[in-house]
């Protein structure tokens, strides 16, 4: 597949998956693909997260808070002065997240600003870890039910507008070649395409491990032996957890390798990875 063509099937990525999966770094590896194939990216973290800024052109930044985007929708609506007392008072954040979903919905209704008005060719966002992410994208439905006339309701419809259309938002859902963390990924993937109706983007599998190159021996060597036992076995395990990922997601997978990195240089190696992964892609 082309690259640029896999980034600009829609105009935003959310980036979701459990507790140590390596979605943030994946996110940012994203980030960093799109921008070497020529486009234009701004990289969302949610929650206000703030990470190493990635050395990369073209890559512009924004973290976004639940207090921030009420802020902002505040002075849009010529509520400037009452923006200032909240912030001089220092409970922006509690009254952004004084009735549940409130907060997610903020944030959604932000996130859906950018997809409509932002200039960047493709938004990638970091988003909260699966359980959250389940719970922010239903935030809109949730509040519907609770208040179902006014202003909010309104961005709650828009918000979910925006989700049943692909070429606006894909999320992409980051996993390990784990049974556990892949049927985690398999219930998150029911609840955000079947319940929620919001279309999924190929499967990213990050930190594979390789296997024993082929014509390795241990001549003999018992320890040297058990490594490579053990290397074969862990790979075998791996690649029964990808089977079940294939057999029940009918989704592109990306791969990528386990990395003895940090920082921007996971990233890089990690971007190496994913570029070769969507250029296989059908």
């Amino acid at each position: 597949m082309d690259i640029r063509h896999f980034f600009t099937a829609s105009r935003a990525l959310i980036v979701a998956g459990k507790g140590g999966v390596g979605k943030s770094v994946v996110s940012r590896a994203l980030a960093t693909v799109a921008t070497e194939a020529g486009l234009s990216v701004l990289h969302v973290e949610i929650d206000g997260k703030k990470n190493e800024p990635l050395g990369t052109d073209g890559v512009d930044h924004l973290a976004l808070s639940a207090g921030a985007a009420l802020s902002e929708y505040l002075k849009g609506r010529g509520l400037g002065v009452l923006t200032k007392q909240l912030d001089r008072l220092g409970i922006v954040d509690l009254v952004a997240s004084t009735a549940p979903g409130i907060d997610d919905l903020l944030m959604l209704g932000k996130i859906k600003q950018l997809v409509r008005e932002d200039e960047h060719d493709v938004i990638i966002i970091d988003g909260p870890a699966a359980g959250h992410a389940v719970d922010l994208l239903r935030a809109p439905r949730t509040l519907k039910r609770t208040v179902p006339g006014g202003p909010i309701a309104q961005q709650a419809d828009d918000v979910l507008q925006m989700f049943t259309e692909a070429d606006k938002v894909r999320v992409t859902l980051v996993t390990r070649p784990a049974m556990t963390p892949v049927s985690e990924l398999l219930d998150t993937s029911r609840e955000i395409n079947e319940n929620l109706g919001v279309t999924l983007s190929p499967v990213v599998v990050n930190g594979i491990h390789s296997d024993v190159p082929a014509g390795v021996t241990a001549g003999g060597d018992g320890d040297i032996s058990a490594a490579i036992d053990y290397v074969r076995a862990r790979r075998a395990a791996e690649n029964e957890a990808m089977a079940l990922l294939s057999r029940s997601l009918p989704l592109g997978q990306l791969h990528s390798g386990h990395h003895v990195a940090t920082g921007n240089d996971l990233v890089a190696l990690v971007a190496g990875d994913l570029t070769d992964a969507i250029g296989d892609l059908p």
